[in-house]
C-alpha cells in the first residue's frame, strides 16, 4: 500500500556559518515502511542579500547559502553522504519559495541511490548551510514529502539445518561456497570446525555489510545428515547473496568462508552471544578477510588502479622512511601534484561504501592476518587504502569532497595504536571509553553492538574472557541494562564519575541544543537510563567537555571516591544508580552567556569553560564541520587577530540580538544563577529548580532533577534524573568539600534513575 509522508515547519531563523548545525525539520520515517518513491523537498528562504561577489548575483551561480539533506539511520549515523538540495538566490533578501523533487529512478546516480537508501526507522532532515564570512541563511519555512510503500510482513524462521555447537571446544560452522556463473543461484553447504584445532581448518572471513533486511532472497543449503545429503532452502539478504555471488569461483573447488548471517544461528540467542565473544579469534585464525565492499563502476575502477599503481610503486622501491621528498612524490602521484589531485579526492567514491560506516567491520578488518578488499571485480590491500587516506588528509579536501572523501578516523587512530597482546592478539593502547566515544560514528543494527563489537579494542577490556559477566555480550538483556551495567561496572573499575561527563557526547545529552525542535526519534524500547553510556551521538560533541579527561583541570569533590558498595548494593536494580555527594544550590534562572560582554576579572576560568564547550567560532568543528579546524578547544595558540576577525564576523550575523544580549542567539542560553548567589554554566537541558551537587569521585558538579518514583521497588523515594556536568563559579577547586565540613552540610545518597 503506498501513502505520502509529511513535516513542515514554519518559523524564522538565521544560520551563518560559524552557527551550529542543525535539522530545520526533520521527518522520521514508519518502522513499516519498506521503499520509498519519492522525496519532495520545499524551502522558503533568501540570503543577506548583497555579496562582494560581482558576478552571478541574481542567478544561482556563486552562491554560498544552501539545504543540505541527511538521512540518518535508527543509530543516528548518516546511511549515505549528505547531497545539497537547493542554493539560495545569489545576493537577493526576497524569499524564494523552491520545490524540488528526488525519485528512486531519478538518472542522477547519487540522488538515485540516496532516496533508495532510505528505510523504516530511518529520519530525513533538512539542514541550512552557509559558507564564509557575509553570508547568512534566511528561513522561514521548509517541508519534506515522502512518497512510500509499506513492507508486507514476512515471518522467517530458520531452516532445520543447524546442529548445536559446542561451546566448550570452540566450534563454528563454516560455509563451503560452491562454483557458479553469475546468474547462477547460490549454492553451498555447512561444514563444522573447532578454533584451534590441529590441523587447522582453512577458511577465509567475508566482511560486508548485511543491507536492508526486508531485501532478501534464497541460497541453497547442504548439509549431511546421517549418512545422507540433505538441501534446505535459507533466507539472506539482497546485500550477502551479492557479495557471495561477487566472490564465488567460477569453477574449481568451493571457497571455504565464515559469515556470520549463515554460520551464526540468529535465532539462537545464547548462540550468538557466544559465537560473539569468539569472533576476534574467528577472524584472526581465517587465512584472509575478504572484504565485500559493493558492485564497482567506471569511477570505482579509476580509483582502484590508482591504489594499485602506488601499492606497485611502494613493493618495488623498498620505501624507507629516510626517503626524500621527491622519492614520496613519485610514489604518490598524482595524488602529491596541486589540481590533479583534488580533481581526484573530489572524485574519489570508495569511502562513501556503506562498509565504512559499520561499527562491525573494525574488529573484522583490525583482526585480519591478511585482508582483500573487493569492489566488483575489482580488488586492492587494505594497507594500500590506508596510505591513500594519509596522503588525502595531507593535501586537504573541498566543501564538495569533505562528507565523501574521508574515512572515518576511527579507523586510523585503532590502526596507529595497535599492540599485539598475548597469544598474537591485537588490542590498542587506548582506553575503553575513548573507543566508544570514537565509536559513536559508526553504526550498527542492534543498538547494543555498539559495546559488544569494541569491547576488544580498549586498554582495560581487550581480554575478552576476563571480563565480569555483566558485560560481557549478552543478547538476553535489554539495550538499557547493557549500557547500564557498562556504566555502572566503568564507574567501579576506574573509581571515578568521568563517564557521566561522557554522556553529553550523546544525541540529545549535548550542551548545545542540535535541533531547533526537540521530537524524541528513539525509540522507548531503546531509551537507556539518564546517568548511562548510549549508542547514538557524535564523537565532536566530546570535544571541550570539563570533566572528561584525565587531565582535566578541575577537581570539585577533592580526593573523593565514589561510594562502590552503594553502587554493587544496587545490583538488583540495573537500571538505577546511587551516588554519594552534597548539594550545592538550586537553579534559578539561566540566560544567555555575554560571550561578547564576559564577566569582570575572576572570572576568566568560566569564560574559558564556555568557550571550550560551546566552540562560538567554530574553529574546533564541534557543533559544524570545519574545513582545517583547529583542535585546540580553549582556542589557545591561535592567532588573536584571527579570533577578532572570526567573531566580529559572528556578532553582525547575528547584530540585533547580540547588541541587547551580548551573546550569540545560535548557542543556547547557558549561564545560570541559583537562590544561593552562585553563577556557573550548564547545557541546553537544564531548567530552573534544577539541583546544583558535587558527588563524590567527580571533576565537576552536576545538575540533577528531583523526581518522585512509585512502585520502583526501593520504596517510595525521591529519585533524580541526571541532566548533565555543570560549570559552578567558586565549586570547581575543590572549595564545596571544605564548605562542607564548615557549614556542616548532610551527605546524601542520590538515587539517579
Amino acid at each position: 500500500m503506498s501513502r505520502i509522508l509529511q513535516e513542515k515547519r514554519s518559523h524564522e531563523v538565521q544560520v551563518a556559518r560559524w552557527c551550529p548545525e542543525k535539522a530545520y525539520v526533520e521527518l522520521v520515517v514508519p518502522e513499516d515502511v519498506h521503499a520509498v518513491s519519492k522525496i519532495v523537498f520545499r524551502t522558503d528562504s533568501h540570503d543577506q542579500g548583497y555579496s562582494g561577489e560581482a558576478h552571478g548575483q541574481g542567478t544561482y551561480d556563486f552562491s554560498n547559502t544552501w539545504f543540505v539533506a541527511i538521512v540518518l539511520s535508527p543509530g543516528g549515523i548518516e546511511r549515505n553522504p549528505r547531497q545539497i538540495v537547493q542554493y539560495n538566490v545569489h545576493a537577493s533578501s526576497t524569499f524564494k519559495r523552491h520545490e524540488v523533487i528526488w525519485k528512486a529512478d531519478s538518472e542522477e546516480i547519487s540522488i538515485r541511490e540516496w532516496v533508495r537508501s532510505v528505510r523504516g526507522g530511518d529520519t530525513v532532515q533538512l539542514a541550512p548551510k552557509a559558507q564564509f564570512a557575509g553570508w547568512i541563511n534566511f528561513v522561514r519555512e521548509a517541508e519534506i514529502e515522502i512518497h512510500c510503500s509499506d513492507s508486507i510482513p514476512v515471518t522467517l524462521s530458520t531452516p532445520p539445518c543447524y546442529r548445536r555447537l559446542d561451546e566448550s571446544s570452540a566450534e563454528i560452522r563454516l560455509l563451503s561456497l560452491n562454483p557458479g556463473v553469475p546468474n547462477d543461484p547460490i549454492s553451498c553447504s555447512l561444514l563444522y570446525a573447532k578454533l584451534g584445532e590441529h590441523p587447522p581448518m582453512h577458511y577465509e572471513s567475508l566482511s560486508y555489510c548485511w543491507g536492508n533486511s526486508r531485501d532478501r532472497g534464497e541460497i541453497t543449503v547442504k548439509i549431511v545428515e546421517d549418512g545422507a545429503e540433505l538441501s534446505y532452502t535459507m533466507s539472506a539478504t539482497l546485500s550477502l547473496l551479492t557479495a557471495l555471488k561477487g566472490i564465488r569461483p567460477l569453477n574449481g573447488p568451493a571457497r571455504v568462508l565464515w559469515v556470520d548471517a549463515i554460520c551464526i544461528n540468529q535465532d539462537d540467542i545464547d548462540e550468538r552471544s557466544s559465537q560473539v565473544a569468539m569472533m576476534r579469534s574467528i577472524y584472526h585464525q581465517a587465512q584472509r578477510v575478504v572484504v565485500w565492499l559493493g558492485d564497482g563502476n567506471d569511477t570505482t575502477r579509476k580509483s582502484i588502479r590508482l591504489i594499485n599503481a602506488i601499492s606497485d610503486r611502494y613493493k618495488k622501491s623498498g620505501f624507507s622512511v629516510g626517503s626524500t621528498k621527491d622519492d614520496l612524490k613519485s610514489l604518490h602521484d598524482p595524488l602529491m601534484n596541486g589540481n590533479e589531485a583534488h580533481l581526484f579526492i573530489e572524485e574519489f567514491p570508495l569511502f562513501t561504501y556503506p562498509w565504512f560506516r559499520r561499527t562491525w567491520v573494525v574488529q573484522e578488518i583490525f583482526n585480519a592476518q591478511k585482508s582483500i578488499l573487493c569492489c566488483g571485480s575489482d580488488s586492492f590491500e587494505w594497507e594500500s587504502l590506508l596510505r591513500v587516506n594519509k596522503c588525502i588528509l595531507l593535501r586537504g579536501v573541498t566543501m564538495r569532497s569533505a562528507t565523501k572523501a574521508l574515512m572515518p578516523p576511527f579507523f586510523d587512530k585503532l590502526f596507529k595504536s595497535k599492540v599485539t597482546e598475548e597469544n598474537g592478539i591485537s588490542s590498542t593502547s587506548i582506553e575503553i571509553l575513548d573507543v566508544l566515544i570514537q565509536g559513536l560514528d559508526l553504526d550498527t543494527t542492534d543498538p547494543r553492538d555498539k559495546l559488544f563489537a569494541i569491547l576488544q579494542f580498549g586498554r582495560e577490556t581487550w581480554k575478552l574472557d576476563s571480563l565480569p559477566l555483566t558485560i560481557m555480550p549478552n543478547y538476553n538483556r535489554s539495550t538499557p541494562e547493557v549500557f547500564a551495567l557498562f556504566t555502572k561496572w566503568w564507574i567501579m573499575e576506574h573509581r571515578s564519575l568521568r563517564i557521566l561527563s561522557a554522556i553529553q557526547a550523546l544525541e540529545r545529552r549535548t550542551w548545545q541544543e542540535t535541533h531547533w525542535e526537540t521530537p524524541s526519534s528513539v525509540p522507548s524500547s531503546g531509551k537507556v537510563p539518564s546517568w548511562s553510556w548510549g549508542y547514538r551521538g557524535h564523537s565532536n560533541w566530546a570535544i571541550g567537555l570539563l570533566g572528561l579527561s584525565r587531565d582535566s583541570p578541575y577537581r570539585a569533590s577533592g580526593d573523593t571516591m565514589p561510594n562502590i558498595q552503594a553502587i554493587k548494593e544496587s545490583s538488583e536494580f540495573p537500571l538505577i544508580l546511587p551516588l554519594t555527594g552534597f548539594r550545592v544550590g538550586v537553579i534559578e534562572g539561566i540566560d544567555t552567556y555575554p560571550y561578547f560582554q564576559p564577566p569582570d576579572a575572576g572570572y576568566e576560568d568560566l569564560h574559558s569553560a564556555y568557550v571550550g564547550v560551546f566552540d562560538p567560532i567554530n574553529l574546533t568543528g564541534k557543533w559544524n564541520y570545519q574545513f582545517n579546524s583547529k583542535v585546540n578547544e580553549k582556542y589557545i595558540d591561535v592567532e588573536p587577530s584571527e579570533v577578532h576577525r572570526e567573531n566580529v564576523g559572528h556578532f553582525y550575523a547575528h547584530a540585533e540580538s547580540s547588541f541587547i544580549s551580548g551573546g550569540l542567539e545560535c548557542r543556547s542560553k547557558c549561564l545560570f544563577r541559583t537562590q544561593e548567589g552562585s553563577i556557573g554554566l550548564c547545557p541546553y537541558a537544564a531548567k530552573p529548580d534544577d539541583l546544583i551537587v558535587v558527588l563524590y569521585g567527580g571533576n565537576v558538579t552536576y545538575i540533577l532533577r528531583p523526581q518522585t518514583q512509585q512502585g520502583s521497588g526501593l520504596n517510595e523515594a525521591t529519585e533524580y534524573e541526571f541532566v548533565g556536568e555543570c560549570y559552578t563559579q567558586g565549586y570547581m577547586n575543590g572549595e564545596g568539600i571544605q564548605g562542607q565540613e564548615e557549614k556542616a552540610i548532610p551527605t546524601e545518597v542520590f538515587t539517579l534513575h
